[in-house]
This record gives structure tokens, C-alpha cells and sequence, in this order.
């Protein structure tokens, strides 16, 4: 976790990282394997396949540092929130305004958070994916959400 003056972000989980990083290494072995052959039937040899392999682990070297090392899969901050690198989460960002409840869900066995928007959709935020504790995750998000929908003290008249 990562925090300035008002925002807050959350990295990706090293097993999920982990596991991108490697189908990552899968994607670059066929790669090379269909660079081999191109290679055989040219008669270029082993050069394309050499070159793909060392320019693909660089890659995917450099991948795997940012992955586990630099990505926000949550960023929280006054005006909303925004989910990066995470697919099926439903709505990826929106302001706290937006957002009716923050819930905790249980899906098919996964602790999730869950915030419901004004207009009936949500986001579904499982909290395995975040290098976080949930605990800690979902009192950040109510409290931005209390905050935001807390008018502010008047002063003195």
C-alpha cells in the first residue's frame, strides 16, 4: 500500500501477479516454438527463435518487476475510486458520489467488497487480488465513502 496526502493505493497480490507473469512465459515459449519452425523452413536457423527468446525475457522480465514491484490494482482518493489490472470487477472506477454502500460479499467462497452505485450497478472488489488486509482495504473505502457523503460543518457564523 502506497499512500499520499489524500489518495491510497493498493498493489496486485504476488499470486496473481505471479500467475500473469507466468502465462506470460507460456505466451513467449509458443512464440519461440513458432519461431523455430519459421527459422527451419526459412533457413534462417536458430537466429529468430535466439532473438524472440532474449527480447522476450527482457519483456517479460521487466513485466514481472512492475507487476509485483509498481501496479495498483485499487486507487482510492477523494473523488472515487479506480480498478486497474483487475477484469471482471464490474464498473472499474466511479465517484464517490456514486456509490450507494460498500458491502462485504461472500461469492462462491471469496471475500469480496462490494460497492452498489446509485443507478443499480457495482463493483465487486475480491479482496485475494489486492497485497492488502481486507480489513484494512474495506475501512478505507467507508470512511472515503462516509466522508464524501457527509456534508461539510458549517463554520462560525
Amino acid at each position: 500500500m502506497t499512500e499520499t496526502a489524500h489518495d491510497t493505493s493498493y498493489r496486485l497480490a504476488p499470486a496473481l501477479g505471479a500467475r500473469l507473469v507466468g502465462r506470460s512465459l507460456v505466451t513467449l515459449g509458443v512464440l519461440v516454438v513458432i519461431a523455430t519452425f519459421v527459422g527451419l523452413l526459412t533457413g534462417a536457423g536458430w537466429v529468430p527463435a535466439g532473438l524472440l527468446t532474449a527480447g522476450g525475457l527482457f519483456v517479460v522480465a521487466l513485466w514481472a518487476w512492475w507487476l509485483l514491484r509498481r501496479a495498483e490494482a485499487l486507487r482510492l482518493n477523494d473523488e472515487g475510486y479506480a480498478v486497474r489490472l483487475l477484469s471482471g470487477v464490474g464498473v472499474p472506477a466511479a465517484s464517490w458520489s456514486d456509490v450507494d454502500e460498500a458491502v462485504a460479499a461472500s461469492p462462491d467462497g471469496e471475500q469480496c467488497l462490494v460497492l452498489r452505485l446509485t443507478d443499480g450497478r457495482l463493483t465487486r472488489l475480491p479482496m485475494a487480488t489486492l497485497a492488502a488486509d481486507p480489513d484494512l482495504v474495506a475501512r478505507d473505502v467507508r470512511r472515503r465513502l462516509r466522508d464524501a457523503h457527509t456534508p461539510p460543518e458549517a463554520g462560525p457564523a
